[in-house]
């Protein structure tokens, strides 16, 4: 194995594999150092009591109307790499212990555009909405629709809950927009009205927000191996069960890594380059001293700041059933909420194995839960203990068992999973927004989901940052 490329990235995820792709494609030399002894980070697949499943389950959104027009189904359009896929409903559902046995399901419908929000209203409330907080709605939803990506670019400085106390009056209005945790993925006070504007603007422009996943295999066989195998196929290098520990910087130049082999007794390994892509979130970079802190201005600190302030895990359960407890033909991914507790409480999705392409063995059930980090009733922190861990996992479980009685009883195996959440922390508050290239130091640059204040959900920003990433690091080693 060579040690010196024309470019390293660090991390194998789907932010590294992107990017990684595109370099070899245009025949830049390049390896991807990976912490872990396989590619994926956190759409990996792991083995649980026999099954073949997602680390974390998380379903891809379009913003555009269609899945041909996200980053991800375009990139592989790029590379000549299949991607078939399947619509999946976006349904809400109430539970409560005075309906044992029952559940009340609301799927968003892209007919209705931001009409879906009174539907929610009424559906969780059981009141109508009155005719002038459906005005006030409608007019807010058309603001976002209407805002360029420029106008929202300049207003990733403004939390979304002041911008709503500034400019909703209906408090009808401003309660179903403070509520809408479950739609962006975290509470109003945590996320720039850039992002959420973008996303709320969507329900106007292309009907909702269109939830997907891949129509076979699980997401690393759908995105990963594919995408692993033609980085090699076109002279990509990749070397696993290595640390970074430091990006070497010399004269304000990015010059190489050094790493750690953790399998070879600890030695230390030196990769050089002419540029360097950190394609693990930057926060982590930094708190890691992956990137000194000394490489970094006192505006890209204060953001990396922010950031890491929403960067707690999302916490993923698996329940391996000893017989079929949720009805295969029903519905195979849901949001759940919880009235007893007054005001509807979401404690978190819910997930069958088999909608999720999981092998499964004959006559048993896999279920997996999936509760966000972000949300203001399940915060775990960066150190989370694990009572608050077990609190919201038995939360889970005692919500699942009102509509399904015979879950808990049911479960033959069981697990848990903590794994950092998807891009929210991205989505913070900032003055400015971290970009794809260092702002002093020369042949460094950045990939993956941690920046941006403004992108596209979940992975498929880490796929419409590696286009652009791609050409200013060809325009740089050439």
């Amino acid at each position: 194995m060579k040690r010196e490329y024309d470019v390293i990235i660090i991390g194998g995820g789907p932010g590294g594999l992107s990017i990684g792709t595109l370099l070899a494609r245009e025949g830049i030399s390049s390896v991807i150092v990976e912490k872990d002894p396989t590619l994926g980070g956190r759409i990996r697949s792991v083995d649980f009591a026999g099954c073949r499943v997602d680390c974390a389950t998380h379903f891809l959104v379009s913003l555009e109307g269609a899945v041909e027009k996200t980053s991800v189904y375009q990139h592989f359009k790029k590379l000549g790499l299949p991607l078939e896929y399947k619509i999946v409903p976006w349904s809400m559902s109430l539970v409560t212990k005075e309906k044992p046995g029952q559940i009340d399901f609301f799927a968003m419908d892209p007919a209705l555009g931001a009409s879906n929000f009174f539907e929610f209203f009424a559906f969780a409330t059981g009141v109508e909405m009155g005719d002038e907080s459906k005005e006030e709605l409608m007019r807010v939803a058309s603001i976002c629709a209407d805002m360029s990506e420029e106008e929202c670019h300049k207003v990733v400085n403004v939390s979304f809950a002041d911008w709503i106390d500034k400019n909703v009056k209906d408090p009808i209005a401003q309660a179903v927009m403070l509520g809408m945790e479950p739609v962006v993925g975290a509470p109003a006070t945590n996320l720039n009205f850039g992002y959420v504007a973008k996303a709320f603007g969507t329900f106007i422009s292309a009907g909702a927000p269109l939830i997907w996943y891949p129509d076979k295999g699980t997401l690393e066989t759908a995105f990963v191996e594919p995408q692993a195998k033609y980085y090699k196929d076109h002279g990509g290098e990749i070397v696993t069960n290595r640390i970074v520990s430091s990006i070497s910087i010399e004269n304000g130049k990015a010059t190489g890594v050094v790493a750690v082999d953790f399998r070879n007794r600890y030695m230390i390994e030196e990769y050089k380059a002419k540029a360097v892509i950190c394609a693990i979130p930057i926060f982590e970079a930094v708190a890691k001293n992956v990137l000194s802190s000394e490489f970094i201005t006192k505006e890209w600190a204060e953001s990396i700041r922010r950031c890491a302030a929403l960067s707690g895990p999302d916490l993923s359960g698996f329940f391996l059933l000893n017989k079929e407890v949720l009805p295969e033909d029903g519905c195979g991914w849901m949001h759940i909420f919880d009235t007893d507790y007054g005001l509807p409480i979401y404690v978190g999705d819910c997930t069958l194995g088999s909608y999720i392409n999981s092998s499964v063995p004959k006559g048993k059930q896999l279920v997996t839960s999936m509760i966000p980090n972000s949300l203001t009733t399940s915060q775990f922190g960066l150190n989370p203990t694990m009572d608050k861990v077990r609190a919201a996992h038995n939360a889970w479980k005692e919500s699942i068992e009102k509509p399904f009685p015979g879950f808990n009883d049911a479960i033959e195996y069981e697990g848990m999973n903590l794994q950092l959440n998807f891009t929210r922390y991205a989505y913070a508050v900032v003055d400015t927004e971290l970009q794809i290239q260092s702002p002093n130091i020369e042949g460094l640059y950045f990939g993956g989901d941690s920046i941006w204040a403004l992108g596209k959900p979940m992975q498929d920003k880490c796929y419409e940052i590696a286009e652009p990433l791609c050409e200013r690091i060809a325009d740089y080693i050439r």
